[in-house]
This record gives C-alpha cells, structure tokens and sequence, in this order.
C-alpha cells in the first residue's frame, strides 16, 4: 500500500548520502594503489634483509664473491702505459680476464699475476665475451 512512498523516500535518502558517497570513490582507488606499494616495499625489504644476511654468512665464512671480468674506467689502451690493477684482490685459481674503458680486453689476472697484453711473452691474452664486467677506477 505504501510502496510508492516508501521507495520515494529511499530514493531522497540515497541523493542525501550521494554527496558523501562520490568523493570517497578516488579515494578508495589511491587506497588500493597505497596498499599495493607498502606491499612492494616490505618485499623489496625483505629481499635486501636477506642479502645481508647472505652478505654477512659470505663474509663470515670466509668465502669472496668472484668476478670473472673487470674493467678499468679510467684507462684507455696504450701500450706505453701499463695499468696494473691490483691482483691482491683475487685468489691464485681465479683467471680474469681485463678490460680499459671502451671494453677492448687489455690482459689477465692469472693465479694472482697481471699478464698485460703489450708485455705477455709468448701467449695471446684472449679474453672471453664482454658481459658482466666489474667496474674499478684505477
């Protein structure tokens, strides 16, 4: 009997509460996009958390990450100039292989000793593909 009435008035209270109700809608979106990037970030946290502790076991247990190329920043392949870069930094049974600044491979590191190409007696320094470099300045 009062149906029309009824949903008259559900109707006027709807328009009533509409103002409250549209401006919540972006804020419900930059909502959502907040909780999305707390979420990267505590995993992006994690991850360095767990590097560390990585870091530190490594560190710990003596163990050196190797690095199989470098590359010397500040050098550019001449053979009046030695660069020699510090081989104290490797183990006797790594070989790497040495690049200057422009990637053209200059010499090796083999079992602690720098063998330059412009002074290696009697052996061609080959040195492998040009990826992963490690940058030093020398």
């Amino acid at each position: 009997m009062y149906k029309k009435q009824l949903y008259l008035a559900l109707v006027g209270v709807g328009i009533c509460i509409l103002p409250v109700i549209i401006p919540l809608v972006p804020k419900l979106g930059a909502y959502a996009e907040l909780q999305r990037l707390k979420a990267s970030e505590e995993l992006e946290r994690s991850r360095i958390e767990e590097r560390a502790k990585t870091s530190d076991a490594l560190y710990e247990a003596g163990v050196m990450p190797t690095s199989r190329k470098l590359r010397i920043t500040n050098y550019f392949d001449s053979a009046k100039r030695n660069p020699r870069p510090d081989t104290t930094l490797y183990q006797d049974d790594e070989i790497i292989d040495v690049f200057d600044a422009t990637g053209r491979c200059i010499g090796r590191i083999e079992e602690g000793i720098w063998k330059w190409k412009h002074k290696a007696k009697g052996s061609a320094i080959r040195c492998l593909v040009n990826h992963g470099i490690q940058s030093v300045h020398n």
